[in-house]
């Protein structure tokens, strides 16, 4: 690792020693000094601020660039056009006539050369040593590009109308200058040109609104280089810059216009066959019922009801994988027609048509994401459905949907993006003075859940979790009825959270923590604790209820500052055992569990003074602790927090 740091150490000193012996050889071939006339100097600390980003970005630094030499040399041929592109940019823009064009062209051009130059000597010289990397496979030859007549079209009128717009504003009138025709003329060969070049009108890039603008951006970019570029080399400096960039700035405003109108049109078109109404559903649903008397078929051997012959149909189109799960869970052979329904709803409305207990399998082929009212829905699911019935549902879980947002739009972008969306369907949906204006505004669609929040919410409202299976169509999962919903308390999205904890004597408490997990995780600890295990310190390994920043919050003991409060009030004291939950105590010893709420718990545990292994380690260490302060409380005490911090101070001991 040192060995490869201190090498792109050396290949970035050794670019900017090119880049400045370029600029000072062609200072010299055309003014015959070495030394910086008025004006050189912010030239020189312009290339300099504009080569830094683009050393970086062209990945320049890194040694898998020069494993192949054609791979390098386009990197340098890109490294030197975009610094062309930057400086001429800058130059008129700022309206920078008197700068030397051969000083700032012959810079560009004798980097570039010096660059292949010593690239070629080093691939002759070491080449069979450095080109150790195996040839990609050949790529399969593209298709026919497929483009959109209607948006070249209508982007030939847009860019029409923005030049004379700009026109207008600037001299009130649309009749164009006689010399601008010459910029017109060369407005329209880039145009095109680059059109094709960066694709823009390619089916490919219509996939989403957010790659269709991307072309749009990257197109408008290298546009502006390239006038940059065309009007420093021949000093057309007379041009207006507003006419120029004002332009490009117009057309982009108006692309970005007509392609979301495009995007909307298209996806109102798209929706078309969804079934929205209850009639709808009452129809779907009423193709697959039977005679309530029908009897069920028994044995492994029996055929299918018709109801499975549908959904074999349905998931053989949709969802290939899920017929699979279901069967591989369930006992479909032991169901009848009529204690099964086949859902595909956002709302209540289709589940409070069906009759009360009367279902041993419900299946709903919606995203929860969609359903406004998730628990009333679960919970109207759960009337419907006979004790010991199935769940199945499906969602499009956050790290499902970070996972394919990344995928699925464009570099440099994805990460602003997802931002937005994060605050936009996660935050919003949870903050009392903007999910108003949320719900107004998406009716609850494509809420974003975590895989924590949406298993929570069925063990809240008295589902348990059979099995889960992820795939490119959602998470499914499937739950059965086995308790009565937790009606007696509502779980918050609040930062503080408050946790049921067993405390002296055996009383309940409440500890207050900063939120570290998904909301409804408190209602998945015995899951977690059945389908993962214990690592070292005794806490669930992989538990996927953490969130990212809480991961942060337990290594730095942030969460717990709230806990102070208890400790203000009595309920912990400053150095003891942790207080744990009744389903967390109830995994010790009796013995153990005794002698644990015959004493107060505290706020920092003894866990940091032994710093025991496992789960078995760390129940003894609370033993010899609990025992040792019986006999000697203050003496323990001390003993025990002087140790504490020694760990945590000097040995870097820190939560997981």
């Amino acid at each position: 690792m040192k060995k490869i740091r201190g090498l792109s150490l050396l290949l970035f000193l050794l670019d900017f020693f090119l880049l400045t012996a370029s600029f000072f050889l062609v200072l010299y071939w055309e003014r015959r000094t070495w030394a910086l006339p008025d004006g050189y100097r912010g030239i020189l600390i312009d290339i300099y601020i504009l080569w830094l980003p683009i050393f970086f970005l062209a990945k320049k630094h890194r040694l898998d660039t020069y494993h192949r030499y054609r791979r390098a040399l386009l990197v340098y041929v890109k490294s030197a056009l975009f610094l062309t592109y930057g400086l001429s940019f800058l130059i008129v823009f700022f309206n920078r006539d008197s700068t030397s064009r051969v000083q700032v062209l012959g810079t560009c051009l004798a980097w570039l050369v010096l660059e292949c130059l010593l690239l070629t000597i080093a691939f002759l010289g070491f080449g069979k040593r450095w080109n150790h990397q195996p040839d990609s496979p050949a790529h399969p030859p593209a298709g026919k590009p497929r483009f959109t007549p209607f948006l070249i079209f209508s982007d030939f009128v847009l860019f029409t109308l923005s030049f004379f717009l700009v026109n207008l504003l600037k001299r009130g009138t649309f009749r164009l200058p006689e010399y601008y025709l010459e910029l017109f003329v060369l407005y329209y060969g880039l145009w095109a040109a680059l059109s094709v070049i960066t694709r823009k009108y390619e089916k490919a890039n219509f996939r989403n609104l957010y790659f269709a603008l991307a072309a749009c951006i990257k197109t408008s970019l290298f546009m502006g280089a390239f006038v940059s570029v065309v009007i420093f080399a021949f000093g057309l400096f007379y041009f207006s810059r507003l006419q120029v960039f004002g332009t490009l700035l117009l057309l982009l405003f108006l692309e970005c216009v007509l392609y979301c109108l495009y995007f909307l049109f298209r996806l109102d078109r798209s929706l078309n066959g969804d079934i929205e109404s209850i009639e709808g559903v009452q129809r779907f649903l009423g193709q697959e019922e039977l005679p309530p008397d029908a009897e069920a078929p028994g044995g492994a051997s029996a055929p299918l009801p018709s109801h499975m012959k549908i959904l074999m149909d349905i998931c053989g189109n949709n969802y290939p994988r899920l017929f699979e799960f279901i069967r591989g869970a369930l006992d479909l052979s032991s169901l009848s027609d009529s204690e099964i329904a086949l859902l595909d709803c956002q709302d209540n409305t289709c589940v409070s048509i069906l009759k009360d207990s009367s279902l041993r399998l419900v299946i709903n082929f919606q995203n929860i994401n969609d359903i406004r009212w998730l628990n009333r829905f679960y919970l109207d699911v759960h009337k419907k459905l006979k004790k010991g019935g199935y769940f199945v549902g499906r969602v499009d879980s956050l790290e499902l949907h970070k996972e394919r947002f990344y995928r699925h739009y464009p570099r440099y972008y994805r990460d602003v993006f997802y931002l937005f969306y994060f605050l936009f369907h996660r935050v919003m949906p949870r903050i009392t003075q903007t999910k108003t204006a949320y719900f107004t505004l998406t009716k609850g669609r494509h809420r974003s859940f975590s895989r924590a929040e949406t298993l929570g919410r069925l063990y809240f409202c008295g589902f348990k979790v059979l099995a889960e299976q992820e795939n490119q169509d959602g998470l499914f999962f499937i739950a059965q009825k086995t308790k009565t919903p937790s009606l007696d308390e509502s779980p918050s999205y609040s930062p503080i959270i408050k946790l049921k904890r067993v405390g002296w004597k055996g009383q309940r408490i409440n500890i207050y923590k900063l939120r570290t997990m998904h909301p409804y995780s408190e209602y998945l600890q015995e899951y977690t604790y059945e389908h993962h295990q214990l690592k070292e310190g005794g806490k669930i390994k992989d538990d996927f209820r953490v969130a990212e920043w809480g991961r942060f919050f337990r290594k730095y003991w942030l969460d717990e500052l709230p806990m102070i409060y208890n400790w203000l009030r009595g309920e912990i004291k400053l150095f003891g055992v942790r207080p744990l939950s009744r389903h967390y105590l109830s995994l010790y010893d009796s013995s153990v569990q005794e002698i644990r709420m015959q004493t107060k718990p505290g706020l920092i545990p003894p866990y940091y003074a032994d710093l025991p292994k496992g789960f078995s380690d760390i129940v003894e260490s609370e033993k010899r602790y609990l025992l040792a302060y019986r006999r000697h409380p203050w003496r323990t005490q001390c003993l025990y927090f002087l140790r504490t911090l020694n760990n945590i101070l000097l040995k870097g001991a820190r939560s997981e």
